[in-house]
This record gives C-alpha cells, sequence and structure tokens, in this order.
C-alpha cells in the first residue's frame, strides 16, 4: 500500500470500486469518517475506563495491570493510525478519487495494533477461563484459535503493506480477509460461550443471593463478548458483500477499540459486584439484628465464614485480583 499508480495496465473490473463505477463519497469517504469518528469515541471511554481501573484496583496482580497498560498503548498507535487515515482520505485525496486505489501506510498499521490488542484481549480471557475451569483441552483450545486468528491478521498486515492497487487485493486476498474476521468471530465466541458456561456451573453451589451475582457476571460476559462478536460480523458481511465500497473498513476500524472496551469493562464490573455483594451482607446484617441480641452474632459469623469461602475461591478469586 506504499505506492500509488494512477496508470495501470489492469481491467475496468479489477479496479471497479472507483474506475468503472462512478465515484460516490457517502460510501467510500463517508464510512472511514464515520469509523474514525466512533472510534475516536470508544478511545474517550476507553481512557475513562483505565483511570476507573487503575483508580480502583490498585491491589490487581502485576501482569494483569501491565497487559492494560500494554492494551493503552496499543490503542494510542490505533488511534493514531486511523487518524491519520482519515486525513488521507478527507484531506490530502480530497478531490483525486484514484489516491483511494491504495490505501495509505497508516490503514495499514492500523491492522497490525488491531491484531496486537485482540492477541492481549483474549489472552487475557483465555487465563480467565483456565482459571474457572482448572482444566485445560478448552482453555488451549482457545489459545489455539487465538494463535491462528493473529497469524491471520499479520500475513494480512504484511501483504497489505505490499499492495498497490486495493481493488486487486480485496480480490486476491478475498479468502485470507474472510477467515481472519470469522477465526476471530470464532475465538470470541469460544471465550465467551465457555466462561459463561463455566460460572453457570457454580450455582449449585451457592446461596440464592450469590445466584443472583452469578448470573449478573454471565449476563456481562455474554454482552461484552457478543459486542466484539458482532462489530467481526458485520465487518465480514460487509466486506463480502459491498467490496465496492467502504463500509467494511469504517467498521474494521472500530474493532480494536471495541475489543479493548469489553476487556475493561469486565475488569471494572468488580466495582458494582463488590457493591452489590456488600450491600447484601449488611442487610443481611441488619435483619439479623433484629432478632434479638443472643442470636445476631452467631448469625452473621455464619454468614461471612460460609457463604464467601464458598463462592470466591471458584467465581470471584480470579475476578478481584488475577484478571
Amino acid at each position: 500500500m506504499n505506492s500509488t499508480d494512477s496508470n495501470t495496465g489492469t481491467t475496468p473490473g479489477e479496479n471497479a470500486p472507483l474506475s468503472s463505477v462512478a465515484f460516490n463519497a457517502y460510501i467510500m469517504i463517508g464510512p472511514v469518517v464515520l469509523g474514525v469518528l466512533v472510534n475516536a469515541c470508544l478511545f474517550g471511554i476507553l481512557i475513562v475506563q483505565i483511570h476507573v481501573y487503575y483508580a480502583n484496583f490498585a491491589n490487581d496482580h502485576r501482569g494483569v495491570k501491565l497487559t492494560v497498560a500494554a492494551v493503552l498503548a496499543s490503542q494510542i498507535a490505533q488511534v493514531i493510525c486511523v487518524s491519520a487515515t482519515l486525513w488521507k482520505f478527507a484531506v490530502s485525496g480530497y478531490g483525486n478519487p484514484l489516491s483511494l486505489l491504495v490505501f495509505p501506510l497508516a490503514a495499514d498499521a492500523t491492522i497490525l495494533f488491531t491484531g496486537i490488542t485482540g492477541v492481549l484481549v483474549e489472552l487475557s480471557f483465555a487465563f480467565r477461563l483456565w482459571k474457572l475451569s482448572k482444566r485445560l483441552p478448552l482453555p488451549l483450545l482457545s489459545l489455539a484459535l487465538c494463535l491462528i486468528t493473529q497469524s491471520i491478521s499479520l500475513v494480512t498486515c504484511v501483504k497489505a503493506f505490499l499492495m498497490t492497487n486495493l481493488a486487486i487485493f480485496e480480490v486476491d486476498q478475498d479468502m485470507l480477509i474472510t477467515l481472519g474476521l470469522t477465526s476471530r468471530v470464532a475465538c470470541e465466541l469460544t471465550f465467551t460461550l465457555s466462561i459463561a458456561w463455566y460460572l453457570r456451573k457454580q450455582r449449585s453451589s451457592t446461596f440464592s443471593r450469590t445466584t443472583c451475582t452469578i448470573n449478573r457476571l454471565v449476563l456481562w460476559t455474554i454482552e461484552t463478548g457478543l459486542t466484539t462478536s458482532l462489530v467481526a460480523i458485520l465487518a465480514m458481511s460487509f466486506f463480502l458483500a459491498m467490496k465496492q465500497n467502504y463500509i467494511w473498513v469504517g467498521i474494521y476500524a472500530t474493532l480494536a477499540t471495541v475489543n479493548a472496551n469489553s476487556l475493561m469493562a469486565s475488569l471494572n464490573g468488580r466495582l458494582i459486584l463488590r457493591k452489590s455483594l456488600n450491600e447484601s451482607l449488611h442487610m443481611t446484617a441488619l435483619s439479623s439484628s433484629g432478632g434479638g441480641g443472643s442470636k445476631s452474632q452467631p448469625f452473621v459469623i455464619n454468614v461471612t465464614q460460609t457463604a464467601t469461602p464458598r463462592v470466591s475461591p471458584d467465581v470471584f478469586k480470579h475476578d478481584e485480583s488475577e484478571v
């Protein structure tokens, strides 16, 4: 993508997106502009989430805090790249549709940083899955999918840097791009459904109040995981159905930031869970104290010593300090 040749000897069909079809800024430049703006908003949300995380979870494992820092660094680079791509599309390339035949180097680098963010987030979820399941087969399968996804992303990035015509690239690398997006969807769904399933298994050995908390954990896991999967599915669908425009490019520009926000949402969600558990124990203490002084203290001690140890090791320990 680092060279432009407007006088290539290709046939009209090969340059169909721009040369044989009337240029339409609404479907060529518009989706990229919209995607970059949405990505900038999501990046702002990510900054707030990271601030909340470091302010409230200073005792988390060093590896978790380093992972969050690495995600932030990768996302800063990604935002710079997509912003540079917007400048190329809307400013320096203004009035010259043929300049859109080749992506700028910043757009190529976006693929790289999207893959870096993806592998950091997926490794974090793989660790959580291992802590929940206490078994290796499913986490190893998830890691294998993660490695396949990131390998395809790296190969796509290299080929994108060498690309000289986007229309030809989309045709020649159709299978590679589709496989990359499909493997990402499969990886996200595997993590999401596996974690949700293992969380639901914990309900049979917990109290009713803790069961409600586990149900909330399951719901959050599905919501955050399916959001990233939905973005990847939309990007793949528009790529397969509408290669002649850049709608899929605008959607892909937001993929990494959505992925990073899903990780931070799962980490910061512990604040709400912690508040819910504290309120539950407080209400239990208040209700037990109304039944007489001789019975209140033993009942509170029973809740503290029985309810917490049975749930914490399997469900919340990894959430509080290790993920």
